[in-house]
């Protein structure tokens, strides 16, 4: 079922629900999620399927440069190295779309952005300017995608990795983190190949910006920092706490369903455990809380066939593994055993003051960080 650029499946009782180019998805319909995070991978690719009406053969992409991996093989993308520099980027105002490449973890780059990023280097000065003048939203849009395209060299190297190897092209879209409205597009990027000497810009980003700079917040935990202030291991005496959901058919995937509602109503069943171990900040229930990866929950069935969740599944439900999902626009931390969910702004207040209280040691092994070698992932 289409819902403009929307494809909504079902598949032997999940719920998919995603956008062009793995911009947004939703799964619904999760069981055992911690444990079957490899069988919901598989799942997606099979569904992917359904994109078009014949079959092909899963093909992982070659790496090479210019080819653009899609459902079945790879399109060769022809340069144009006779165009100027400036028309192939003005091109970029008008009306393109991604190429479909009928998998959700693959990017339809444009022929325009591969001609523009095998300019290299050259090509990321105006592309900044772009992004920062332009008032055309496709433009900004295409600009920011063919940064990262100069980033991965015009490689595509896997489906669930990719190799950012032009330290140029990663600094251009850190310092367009300084862009509220773009900052989802831009973390959603970076976190396909996390390199922790982003911390300090992240870091600066959040101190910069005056709003809850909740895709960065939520970007930071694909870096699985060891001693990151939240998102610690929740006991289980408190994850396995089992909430019931007042939904009544978790297998169908209703139109205009109210993600931003079930989290709330998950929050509320929460606060009326009256757990002194669990402490929710309310002012979550007044605000938008489903971000980019959105899932219809239910991963435990009452003896009524009432659905439910459990605490930890709703607060991490892929532990945080997937390529590009950031999760939604809450965290959570622990501290001296108690569980505290809170508002993406006092998260980003959380991160500040622990890189602050860092020493200046401490911080340089972020800043010195060597790509390629101590990546986080």
């Amino acid at each position: 079922m289409e819902q403009g650029h929307a494809k909504k499946f079902n598949l032997n009782g999940y719920w998919l629900y995603f956008h062009r180019n793995a911009v947004t998805f939703v799964l619904a319909k999760i069981c055992s999620v911690r444990r079957h995070v490899l069988v919901i991978i598989l799942l997606l690719s099979l569904v992917a399927n359904s994109f078009a009406q014949q079959t092909h053969i899963d093909v992982a992409p070659s790496g090479r440069s210019n080819y653009l991996p899609v459902k079945g093989g790879a399109i060769r993308m022809p340069i144009d190295s006779t165009t100027s520099l400036d028309s192939l980027i003005g091109r970029l105002s008008g009306n393109w779309e991604f190429v479909e490449t009928g998998k959700m973890y693959w990017i339809g780059y444009t022929n325009d952005m591969f001609s523009i990023a095998a300019r290299g280097d050259g090509a990321i000065g105006p592309l900044i300017n772009v992004v920062e003048h332009s008032i055309n939203y496709n433009a900004k849009l295409g600009a920011i995608y063919t940064l990262h395209l100069i980033g991965i060299n015009r490689k595509i190297i896997g489906r669930f990795v990719e190799a950012f190897v032009d330290t140029n092209a990663r600094k251009a879209l850190l310092h367009l983190l300084r862009y509220t409205d773009w900052q989802p597009t831009i973390m959603e990027l970076l976190i396909r190949d996390p390199w922790k000497s982003d911390l300090p810009d992240l870091i600066g980003t959040m101190q910069q910006t005056d709003s809850d700079c909740w895709a960065v917040v939520a970007g930071l935990n694909r870096y699985k920092l060891a001693d990151a202030p939240i998102h610690q291991k929740i006991p289980d005496n408190i994850g396995n706490v089992v909430l019931k959901l007042r939904y009544s058919d978790p297998m169908r995937l209703e139109n205009n369903f109210d993600f931003d509602g079930q989290i709330k109503e998950v929050l509320d069943s929460i606060i009326a455990l009256h757990n002194n171990l669990i402490a929710v900040d309310t002012a979550l229930l007044s605000q938008k809380l489903a971000g980019n990866f959105r899932f219809k929950l239910g991963n435990e069935t009452f003896p009524d066939g009432s659905q439910g969740t459990s605490i930890g599944s709703f607060l991490d439900p892929f532990g945080s593994d997937m390529f590009f999902d950031m999760g939604n626009k809450f965290q959570y931390y622990l501290d001296d055993g108690k569980l505290y969910i809170c508002t993406a702004d006092a998260t980003k207040k959380r991160w500040i003051n622990w890189w602050v209280n860092l020493t200046p040691s401490q911080q340089m092994k972020y800043i010195q960080e060597i790509p390629g070698q101590t990546r986080s992932n």
